[in-house]
């Protein structure tokens, strides 16, 4: 499968907040604030979407699919969202959003994603 758009958010009540997004008519955009803001905009090429198809599928992050909770008594607390599409068809997507909640998998996952991002900043 070959990643057409990609875009996961993450942020927290100290402030900290992190938003990769890519699509193929602008390109890849990072915005990223822990303190100080960082923000990148760049190309990626066909090798890279496939690390980052590589990265969804060797930590399971495809199964996040329809994972939507939200945990409306936490005044605080992180909240996401992950949207991925695929160009060879419709039927296949990733759609995916918590609210101080998240799926079998999550920490980890966030993980592997910052860390294939980081290359970037």
């Amino acid at each position: 499968m070959t990643i057409d758009t990609f875009s996961f958010r993450f942020a927290d009540t100290q402030g900290f907040m992190e938003w990769y997004r890519y699509n193929p008519q602008q390109g890849l955009w990072i915005d990223k604030f822990d303190g100080t803001m960082q923000a990148k905009r760049c190309e990626m090429t066909e090798e890279e979407l496939d690390e980052l198809e590589t990265v969804i599928r060797k930590n399971k992050i495809n199964e996040w699919n329809d994972f939507c909770k939200l945990d409306m008594c936490m005044c605080s607390g992180n909240s996401w969202t992950l949207h991925v599409t695929y160009k060879e068809t419709m039927d296949e997507y990733i759609h995916a959003m918590g609210h101080s909640e998240g799926p079998e998998g999550f920490e980890e996952g966030k993980k592997a994603l910052e860390a294939f991002f980081e290359r970037y900043l």
